[in-house]
């Protein structure tokens, strides 16, 4: 197939969220200077760099202990513990609708889960209330019902359960390095030339990271013994042969604590309980808090969501295709709602992992993600974010920050079970 470029067209809304340098910062024919994830502006500037410059900074503070001052994971830990942020409406008799096959239920007693009693009708009513159908939405949650589910009754850990055909199936059609050979050929995921300004690695690199963060939420609850839990760490994450997976936790972390950067001023002000005052008012108090700690104020943190969306502006593009054996030409077009897109069925591909508790944090992650690259691209609606985005982007940065935390310990052999 012979590809001509034609036309490279960004989306108005990203155009408009971009800073006037960065928005004239091309070269000839619509060209970006550089490829963001890899060739830096300046010394410091690439995407890559900065996720790792800013993970290393937010292990720094996550492993802070007193008389230091309240760490960000600390802040994160304590939000989770509010009814706001850990309750979840999911549907646990949705069916697969993505891989064939005899359904392999889980057995294991880790699995089960039940919904909270008696059903939280308030927060029923609110999610509700703020749900509405999106044809291009990052992220369609399940519709709430009265089956509402605790993550604190249930903290994300060792089930026995093993889900690695749905991970093959993630990686093998929801990611854009597609393959699993080309996964291999090429460290990190998807093939520079087939990602001319990164942003398809930003997607593939936020799956992997998620994996990466269940795995270490696995193996810190895998046995009591310390060399086990090394040996499975190393089972697992590989650290010498597949360095890129920590690398990729390392980014996704930096992805959502970004996001978390970017919606601080909505988040100081947002409406957390309006039906209880006092309630409503600490939890503000302390969303501010986290939302003020110097990490978010790193020079390495504010670069990052101005880059990514230089990617997502040159990432829509029109090219005139010619079919090879009919000689008919065709527009095929590519653009940041093939992220969206990839986005959604993520969400729907953990309804096919049959363990409980696997399905409820998996959900859940993804949907911190999904919000948080909501965030940062935007996308068609103006409508502010609901209370499932909030709590899923809260909570997900506190899987991601503890996993963080974890794989360096694990790495530095500073690892106590």
């Amino acid at each position: 197939m012979i590809l001509r470029s034609v036309a490279l067209v960004a989306t108005a809304s990203a155009l408009q969220r971009l800073p006037a340098p960065l928005a004239r910062r091309r070269g000839l024919n619509g060209k970006t200077i550089r490829r963001v994830l890899d060739v830096p502006v300046d010394a410091e500037n690439s995407v890559s760099e900065l996720a790792e410059l800013i993970a290393d900074l937010g292990a720094a503070d996550l492993n802070a202990r007193p008389p230091a001052p309240r760490d960000v994971l600390s802040n994160l830990e304590e939000l989770r513990s509010f009814k706001f942020f850990s309750l979840y409406s999911i549907d646990m008799l949705a069916n697969c609708a993505y891989i064939g096959g005899a359904v392999d239920e889980c057995e294991f007693d880790a699995c089960e889960v039940l919904p909270e009693e008696p059903a939280p009708l308030e927060l029923l009513e609110r999610d509700g209330g703020e749900r509405t159908f999106e044809l291009d939405a990052w992220a369609r949650f399940d519709l709430p019902s009265e089956d509402y589910y605790d993550l604190e009754a249930y903290p994300e850990g060792y089930t026995a359960y093993d889900g690695s055909h749905v991970w093959r199936f993630i990686y093998d059609n929801l990611s854009f390095a597609g393959s699993t050979k080309q996964r291999r050929q090429c460290i990190g995921g998807i093939c520079p030339e087939d990602d001319e300004n990164g942003w398809r690695a930003v997607f593939d690199r936020s799956i992997s990271g998620m994996h990466a963060s269940i795995a270490c939420h696995v193996v810190d609850d895998f046995s009591e013994d310390d060399d086990e839990c090394l040996a499975e760490f190393r089972r697992r994450l590989q650290p010498e042969a597949h360095p890129e997976r920590l690398r990729n936790l390392n980014f996704a972390f930096s992805l959502v604590l970004t996001a978390l950067r970017e919606a601080r001023g909505a988040l100081g002000s947002y409406a957390f309980e309006p039906g209880d005052a006092a309630l409503d008012g600490e939890l503000r108090d302390k969303v501010r808090t986290l939302v003020s700690a110097s990490l978010l104020d790193e020079p390495a943190l504010s670069k990052m969501a101005p880059l990514l969306r230089e990617g997502a502006v040159m990432a829509t593009e029109c090219v005139l295709a010619t079919d090879d054996e009919s000689g008919d030409e065709f527009v095929d077009e590519t653009g940041i709602w093939q992220m969206r897109q990839r986005s959604r069925a993520m969400l729907r591909a953990m309804d096919c992992v049959q363990c409980g508790a696997c399905r409820l944090h998996g959900k859940v992650a993804w949907l911190g993600i999904a919000t948080a690259m909501r965030i940062i691209y935007g996308d068609t609606s103006s409508k502010p974010l609901a209370r499932v985005e909030v709590a899923g982007l809260i909570t997900t940065l506190a899987k991601l920050g503890t996993a963080v935390r974890f794989a360096e310990e694990m790495t530095n052999g500073d690892y106590d079970a």
